[in-house]
């Protein structure tokens, strides 16, 4: 199972300050107008600058589609959704480096779109707290062969949540801007050793899936899960089983005469006379009696097996409400499954690396002197302070490298060009 504890991973449950993000909210395209219309380039530089972000989109835009092909490659192997047949199926060991590889692979992506893992124990700290979904929900981390789970971004979102069946009421929480879930489950095997039934699973054993979610609630995170086990809360058991006694009560008082009767009566047939004599119920009786008696055991029967299958389908329709609570609270946050990621996370990880080693351009380039690394971050991040009102936490570092892999690769190409020319 694969755990992260990187150490730029947020606490969900830190009280105080949000933490600022690394995450830039423009768009690369917006970036660019925002340096321009800064007014500290001239024309001529205006015309250079937009050059230069021409070549970090392109060389940006080669870079992440060769690792997009590779994501589909190495996903091929293991998509049971794609509608094209195989020319070559890969023995088992091959198929495992390509699991092994696309984990590895969608861990570098997320983390260049500025996402941050949460752990094991991170999510079943936020398990126990509850903000739209009242339901008791267990999610089985053994099951997984392995898993990587990364959000980005947080936020305080209202919405109406039904208190006590009765009444809506308004209700503040955190939410989750992205959140991405990478799991692999185990092989079949392992399910029918613990007793499973494969049929009841809503997943496939030995499958991996990858979901997409936006403005998850952070206290309802296990919702996203495929393999959770729903229940109800104590709460709900309790509005459920104080009217189940007060309805069953006040029933078996009304047919209290008719249910001594039949009792007797079941006595005195499997021949404890003296027991159902106590009750009134006699041979004498009986032969007198015996279409009331019947009646008696009708009207018992009616009412209790009444009572039984009202409670059912209350039960039934309270769960089937439930489930609704919850395929409602997926259903409208869901932004991808599977494939689909792919394109949304390479697209997004690449407007990051663009918009990183831009901003660093910009403000090295327009300074008017020499800066070091922290007066580069710092300039960055007051500068989307003072000029948009937004609060970053500039990656300076990861931004310098990208701007000396990238003219490191510019000299040798050149470099590589007039050789050619030479030649």
């Amino acid at each position: 199972m694969i755990a992260m504890n990187e150490s730029h991973s947020i606490q969900l449950n830190d009280p105080g300050e949000k933490p600022r993000e690394t995450f830039i909210p423009f768009r690369r395209a917006d970036v660019i107008e925002m340096c321009l219309a800064d007014g500290q380039l001239n024309e001529a530089e205006q015309d250079r600058f937009r050059i230069f972000c021409r070549i970090i989109r392109a060389y940006y835009h080669y870079h992440f589609h060769t690792l997009l092909e590779r994501l589909k490659d190495d996903f091929a192997a293991f998509d049971l959704d794609s509608d094209c047949r195989r020319y070559i199926e890969p023995p088992p060991e091959a198929a495992e480096a390509k699991i092994d590889a696309f984990f590895k692979d969608m861990k570098q992506i997320l983390t260049k779109a500025n996402f941050h893992p949460l752990n094991q124990e991170q999510l079943v700290r936020s398990f126990r707290d509850r903000s739209l979904i009242d339901l008791n929900i267990d999610v089985d981390f053994d099951m997984f062969d392995r898993y990587l789970c990364f959000y980005r971004g947080t936020s305080q979102a209202t919405a109406r949540k039904r208190m006590y069946r009765v009444y809506y009421q308004n209700v503040t929480f955190t939410a989750l801007d992205r959140v991405v879930l990478l799991l692999r489950f185990k092989d079949r095997a392992y399910f029918e050793r613990r007793g499973l039934k494969l049929s009841e699973l809503h997943f496939t054993p030995g499958r991996t899936y990858l979901f997409y979610f936006k403005n998850v609630p952070k206290a309802d995170l296990e919702i996203i899960f495929p393999n959770v086990r729903i229940s109800m809360t104590l709460k709900d058991k309790i509005l459920f089983l104080v009217p189940a006694v007060s309805v069953g009560m006040s029933s078996l008082l009304k047919i209290s005469a008719n249910l001594i009767m039949v009792t007797g009566f079941i006595i005195f047939l499997v021949g404890l006379r003296e027991s159902a004599e106590r009750l009134g119920v006699t041979r004498e009786v009986i032969q007198h009696s015996l279409i009331p008696m019947i009646a008696a055991l009708a009207s018992v029967t009616l009412v209790l097996g009444g009572f039984a299958v009202g409670q059912y389908l209350s039960y039934k329709n309270k769960w089937v409400e439930f489930l609704n609570d919850v395929t409602q609270a997926l259903f409208f946050r869901c932004v991808g499954i599977n494939t689909g990621v792919f394109q949304c996370l390479i697209d997004t990880a690449e407007e990051e690396e663009c918009k990183e080693a831009i901003l660093a351009y910009y403000h090295l380039l327009t300074h008017g002197r020499k800066l070091t690394k922290e007066e580069l971050d710092r300039t960055i991040e007051q500068w989307f302070e003072t000029k948009f009102g937004v609060s970053i936490n500039f990656d300076v570092e990861d931004a310098l490298k990208k701007l000396r892999k990238i003219k490191g690769e510019v000299v040798f190409r050149n470099q590589d060009r007039d050789e050619i020319g030479k030649e």
